[in-house]
């Protein structure tokens, strides 16, 4: 983890003459960005593998870097990824005369107990903060700092009675059952298995972390991929992760989570930052806690920017954004609330809230894989239907979307999956003039299915004038076992958050499939679908297209 790769799913295997060649150049690029303030206090120091104890006596080893004569604030991350590789983020704080603490979570890189993932981190993050307020160079405000887990970090400190000053967290999310490992009812394998994957390399010899480097991808691929899914981690290291099985086990609104369900009470909350990328698997909860808190009235701000969770750009976002929070507030002119970077070459847009206003524009899905427009002068269509079949046991590709793996993430070219049997595919016409989309969209379908088990995964993608299709937003549901195969159902899927500008003559592209495997685990079609996959299933779903109740897509365009 780095301000270049702010949450980088797997490690990088160096060296320390590497190590620190890298940590140079991450300081240059930080310096070299726009609207960074000059350094102040040269001669940066640290001192090393401080134990700071636990409640329960467990040390936790912690660096502090500071330079002669600070007296700023203090910036703190608790991080289970390793304290050198932050050498530069806090030489850069440091170098403008703030303290940076940066501590190794219960289990890793030398602290006592076992890592237990958020388990832990109530507790020995009060016990830090109660050891900070202890010391004389800690006078002045404490700012936590990070992404990813130590993003989530974060939120864990305000649920207890010492807290933060400000909390700048990103790709993050308050409660991660709910906004990223169950994330539409489903299971999202492919980045359960490539954090395992990344976990258990990152303390190894450096021989073994290049080996494992160079075979990442086919190892979480094919770890993906393995039946019964309880086997996943086993098949990508060799060895079991307790957290993965624990979270295959404890599904849906389990119990099992509320001890990391972070900062119910928005009144506990500290000033906060929320960091956020389009296409980062914790956008909605991001973003969702952005509105909880703004609606609570609680100071709350949101980034998000264009990128993946190992957008190089956020780490320097973020590192702004500190700084900006800690400087004096005479001298620097007070945000917007909210700052988006609009997809598509749309530029960066300064907003008053999320979601902005807009106004919403309808696309039926018709026959012949058409979208049609909804104009004021339409009068509905005659009933059709449109089925495809699908097969768990050849399950429908993902082709990019919001994972931790690095392979795979991102807005993909979508032209070889738009070719599968099993993806229905809707197009619209060359649009007249540029269209921004910016909220999020709904997709309403009904439908009949062979199942009453389905899944249902929409794409927007944006269709370029070569025919390139590429990912906008999208959106997925894990739907109920409701009724009989032959009932007529309707369900409503809200896509991702979107800022997008699709340019004038691109057209807009619908997907319709019963699986992104393996983003979402597949669908077995059995009555447990997380662990019964002695059987396979096929279905198939009938969609209705137009009638009484046409299946349609709702755009929020800017105004």
């Amino acid at each position: 983890m780095s301000p270049a790769s702010p949450s980088a799913a797997f490690p990088r295997a160096v060296d320390a003459p590497r190590l620190r060649r890298r940590a140079r150049a991450e300081h240059r690029r930080l310096g070299a960005t726009a609207g960074m303030p000059a350094p102040s206090h040269p001669g940066v120091k640290v001192q090393r593998d401080i134990r700071v104890l636990a409640s329960d006596g467990v040390a936790l080893l912690t660096d502090h870097w500071f330079a002669h004569n600070a007296g700023g604030a203090t910036i703190l991350i608790r991080t289970p990824y390793g304290r050198r590789g932050m050498a530069a983020v806090a030489t850069f704080f440091a170098e403008r005369g703030h303290h940076v603490v940066i501590q190794s979570v219960r289990g890793t890189f030398g602290s006592g107990g076992q890592f237990s993932p958020l388990r832990d981190d109530v507790s020995d993050g009060q016990a830090t903060m109660r050891w900070l307020r202890t010391l004389p160079w800690s006078a002045g405000p404490v700012i936590s700092w990070g992404f990813s887990y130590v993003g989530t970090t974060q939120w864990a400190l305000c649920d207890g009675p010492d807290r933060p000053d400000a909390l700048v967290a990103g790709l993050s999310a308050r409660s991660i059952d709910r906004a990223m490992i169950y994330a539409g009812g489903g299971f999202s394998m492919e980045t359960a298995v490539t954090w395992a994957y990344a976990l258990d390399m990152q303390e190894r010899a450096i021989i073994v972390q290049l080996w494992k480097l160079l075979h990442a991808r086919h190892r979480v691929a094919r770890g993906s991929l393995a039946v019964p899914p309880e086997t996943a981690v086993r098949v990508t290291t060799g060895r079991e992760a307790a957290f993965f099985r624990d979270w295959l086990a404890h599904s849906g609104d389990d119990a099992w989570w509320e001890p990391m369900r972070f900062a119910g009470d928005p009144r506990t909350v500290p000033p906060v930052t929320v960091i956020a990328g389009w296409h980062d698997l914790f956008l909605t909860g991001g973003v969702d806690d952005y509105r909880e808190l703004h609606a609570a009235g609680r100071p709350v701000r949101l980034i998000v920017g264009d990128w993946t969770h190992d957008g190089a750009e956020a780490g320097a976002v973020a590192v702004g954004e500190a700084l900006r929070r800690l400087s004096d507030a005479a001298t620097v002119p007070p945000p917007s609330p909210v700052r988006v970077q609009v997809g598509g070459a749309g530029g960066w847009r300064d907003l008053a809230a999320w979601p902005p206003p807009s106004t919403d524009s309808r696309w039926l899905l018709a026959p012949e894989g058409h979208l049609d427009p909804v104009t004021g002068t339409h009068a509905g269509s005659s009933e059709h239907t449109i089925a495809y079949a699908y097969d768990p046991a050849d399950p429908t590709p993902q082709g990019g979307g919001r994972s931790l793996n690095p392979f795979t993430s991102g807005p993909r070219d979508q032209r070889e999956r738009e070719r599968r049997t099993d993806v229905l595919v809707f197009t619209g016409t060359p649009l007249p003039h540029d269209t921004v989309i910016m909220g999020e969209a709904t997709v309403d379908l009904t439908f009949t299915s062979t199942n009453p088990r389905v899944d249902f995964f929409v794409r927007l993608c944006d269709v370029d004038v070569r025919g390139r299709s590429r990912t906008i937003t999208d959106g997925y549901r894990r739907m109920d076992a409701v009724g009989t195969v032959s009932d007529r159902r309707s369900v409503r899927l809200t896509l991702s958050p979107a800022a997008y500008r699709v340019a004038a003559g691109h057209r807009l592209r619908l997907q319709v499939s019963s699986g992104a495997h393996p983003l979402h685990l597949r669908n077995p079609g059995t009555a447990d679908p997380l662990h019964d996959f002695g059987r396979l299933i096929p279905s198939t779903q009938t969609i209705v297209l137009g009638g009484a109740s046409p299946s349609q897509l709702t755009l929020p365009v800017a105004e």
